[in-house]
């Protein structure tokens, strides 16, 4: 499945997994601090983390009075000036901690767990990932409230249970987060040139999303495992991981949407006879099954996918590439000259 948006990462927390992975060390010492104190980074603490950080947060909201004082206050009187100045003090601190989380966060993102020697590409494992969510989550609801000039309605629009476009997110299958290694193998098992991978992003949940496996887009893909008491099928994840580089593929050197490279999703359509550009929908859809973007991501695992990814069908109305030899090898010919011509 891909996702038509670029910006930093956003997850959100459900469940604390083990073993621990230390990714970024304790607080550091600044003017401005968190006053809860966790370290960040630590293990599988993120979930905790979280809590704390709301509670601290609610209270330097309440502190400085938000909305609520300059309502009472009157223009020009000592109550409204001491408001107002509250509400400024809050305004800093928030500021200042936006500041900071920002900057934990490039850490993380500048530390990954495993960065391929050759091939380049970087894989964040669930400690990693988890902790990018939490800090995320934390900056975003601190940028709404400096929006809303310290609303504590804020806090209502805070919504743990599901990613910011909605996807639902539940506790994972016991031993079914998908590992590092396994990630890496099949990364590099594909067989595509060595610069669709220089730089790309893999993120490892340490959730589910029901029945969506994974989410990719330009540079990066989020990684996600099965639900638990569901039974995943053979290879899922080698399937969601090739499936997913195809729409980074599609993404980087084709287009997001037709309207960016009509001459070049046009050739496309002519070498699979789609009569007609179509968006994708919600998984498992009827416009997911005819979409445009979805049978490019599809095309591009069962042709370049490992063997373990290749095996499942192809999961689109379009025929399977692979029963025409000359289709199939338009498609090679047309995706390896996308890739070498950028």
């Amino acid at each position: 499945m891909g996702l038509a948006f670029v910006a930093v990462v956003t997850f959100v927390c459900l469940v604390v997994l083990k073993p621990g992975h230390n990714v970024v060390g304790k607080i550091m010492s600044r003017a401005i601090n968190l006053s809860h104190g966790m370290t960040v980074g630590s293990g599988d603490g993120f979930c905790e983390w979280l809590e704390k950080d709301l509670v601290h947060l609610a209270g330097v909201v309440r502190e400085s009075g938000g909305k609520q004082s300059r309502r009472s206050g009157l223009k020009g009187s000592v109550t409204g000036l001491k408001g107002a100045m509250a509400v400024l003090k809050g305004a800093a601190i928030i500021e200042g901690e936006i500041a900071f989380l920002e900057s934990q966060m490039e850490k993380l993102n500048a530390s990954p767990t495993y960065t391929h020697p050759k091939l380049g590409f970087h894989i964040y494992d669930r400690n990693a990932t988890g902790w990018l969510n939490v800090l995320y989550k934390a900056a975003d609801v601190r940028r709404n409230l400096l929006a809303s000039r310290l609303d504590p309605s804020v806090f209502r629009g805070v919504k743990i249970h599901q990613l910011q476009d909605g996807i639902p997110l539940y506790e994972p299958e016991p031993g079914r987060v998908p590992k590092v290694e396994e990630v890496a193998d099949v990364l590099e098992g594909m067989t595509l040139p060595a610069k669709v991978f220089h730089g790309y992003k893999v993120y490892i949940l340490p959730f589910s999303m029901g029945e969506i496996s994974g989410l990719g887009s330009e540079g990066y893909m989020i990684l996600g495992a099965p639900p638990a008491d569901f039974r995943a099928y053979e290879n899922q994840i080698a399937y969601t991981i090739a499936h997913e580089v195809g729409h980074h593929i599609h993404m980087t050197f084709l287009g997001v949407t037709y309207e960016e490279n009509p001459e070049g999703w046009d050739e496309y359509m002519d070498i699979r006879g789609i009569p007609m550009w179509t968006s994708g929908g919600k998984v498992n859809s009827e416009g997911w099954f005819r979409s445009t973007e979805e049978t490019f991501a599809e095309d591009v695992r069962v042709l370049f996918g490992t063997h373990q990814a290749a095996a499942w069908p192809f999961g689109t109305v379009y025929m399977d590439p692979r029963e025409d030899q000359e289709v199939a090898e338009k498609l090679k010919i047309f995706i390896d000259r996308l890739i070498d011509s950028w």
